[in-house]
């Protein structure tokens, strides 16, 4: 299992129009690159005068394979909606994270694995 925690630093201004570009540009197509979205958080959990908020995503993908068949399935719609996002965002960044409980295997056992 692979997951992948997007963060967003946005004005708690420019907050609802990211989650709107989340709910009409990305989440329809997500699916269809094996990317299920389980949870979004905001931090810190109130708007603060002159400070950015972090919006979390995570999401998750069954596997290596599907990580980077997410990756070269990206067309055009996302590549917008990650530039709309960057037009509002003070920054953002992309963790894609694995369970520690076992041994990371090298990049071609992964494969084999599958």
């Amino acid at each position: 299992m692979i997951h992948v925690l997007d963060e967003i630093v946005v004005s708690a201004k420019d907050l609802p129009a990211v989650l709107d570009l989340l709910q009409e540009r990305y989440l329809g197509t997500s699916s269809a690159r094996a990317l299920t979205l389980l949870n979004r958080w905001v931090s810190p959990p109130i708007a603060i005068p002159g400070e950015p908020n972090t919006l979390w995503l995570l999401w998750q993908l069954p596997g290596v394979l599907a990580y980077y068949g997410m990756r070269a399935a990206t067309g055009p719609e996302v590549i917008e909606f990650w530039s709309a996002v960057d037009q509002l965002a003070h920054r953002r960044r992309r963790h894609v994270l694995t369970g520690a409980d076992q041994p990371l295997p090298e990049p071609m056992e992964a494969l084999d694995a599958v």
